[in-house]
């Protein structure tokens, strides 16, 4: 028998809690909803994710989660407690796993990658988009699934993100990895400019990379690694820890031969998803890397 399709990995604009229930967000909310039917249909046996709201404070080494069970950490700031005070009632129900933790711990150690345990509840980078991936209660939920949160790297060293994915890439099973982040997040530009030409040139850049640079896995993250020498890459990130995990998506790719498919190929080893549908300071693109057969 053939080998099974090795499973794609994918890249998650993931917002904050507004998208839950603010209006305007339908059309964000449904492409998410789109990503979680072919995740479920992908049938992972557990879910590795980076999160822009997880980053480690040890240089040259990353965080895994061991907690188990986790439950739903509403970190978000004290505002929302006098504006929204609903979104601190939400849960996400989800399973978690210490064994799941410490195989994925030695498994870096294993291949050289500095980590340590260590124990804390699903931050919002998580919850947020997994409860519009995965509702409760639909035919998508991955209530049997493992989540296990890993961090990334203390600072700013974007190839070393890239490593962390492709040794995340080679844990043995279905263990589907998933960076989730924001291509562009500058919240103080959110609350205060109606600007959107920083966002909209970012996304534009990176959207001229996965359409057209050199359709491999090697070539999208060349192209990727040049994004942070632009001039308004500061104003895109004034701190980068929620665009690091699209470079742990770009390690954990495999190898890809084209973003617009071609004779042989049943569907695109690139798919985008929430393109131009970005907001003062915040970008919610998306997009998977890889081929979804089984």
């Amino acid at each position: 028998m053939p080998s099974p399709t090795p499973l794609p990995t994918y890249f998650i604009g993931h917002g904050g809690v507004s998208i839950l229930f603010k209006p305007g967000y339908g059309p964000v909310q449904h492409d998410l909803r789109q990503i979680g039917r072919e995740i479920h249909q992908l049938r992972p046996e557990a879910i590795v994710v980076v999160s822009g709201h997880h980053q480690s404070e040890t240089p040259g080494s990353v965080e895994v989660n061991l907690k188990e069970p986790t439950k739903v950490w509403h970190d978000l700031g004290p505002s929302w407690r006098t504006t929204f005070p609903h979104v601190f009632e939400y849960g996400y129900p989800h399973r978690s796993s210490r064994a799941l933790g410490d195989q994925v711990l030695q498994h870096l150690r294993d291949h050289g990658i500095g980590a340590e345990g260590v124990e804390r509840d699903l931050d919002h980078g998580v919850w947020v988009p997994f409860k519009l991936m995965f509702p409760e209660g639909s035919p998508e939920e991955l209530i049997d699934v493992p989540i296990l949160q890993i961090s990334s790297f203390a600072g700013e060293d974007y190839a070393a993100h890239v490593e962390l994915g492709r040794v995340l890439a080679r844990l043995p099973g279905r263990i589907l990895v998933i960076g989730s982040g924001m291509l562009c997040h500058n919240l103080r530009a959110t609350r205060e400019s109606t600007d959107l030409t920083v966002v909209k040139a970012i996304e534009s850049a990176a959207l001229q990379i996965l359409e057209t640079s050199p359709q491999t896995t090697r070539g999208l993250t060349e192209g990727f690694l040049q994004l942070p020498q632009r001039a308004d890459w500061p104003l895109a990130h004034p701190t980068v820890e929620h665009v690091l995990p699209l470079y742990v998506t770009l390690g954990a790719g495999k190898e890809i031969q084209s973003a617009e498919g071609k004779e042989g190929l049943e569907e695109k080893e690139v798919e985008l998803w929430n393109r131009d549908r970005y907001i003062v300071g915040q970008s919610y693109l998306s997009f998977r890397l890889g081929r979804v057969s089984t």
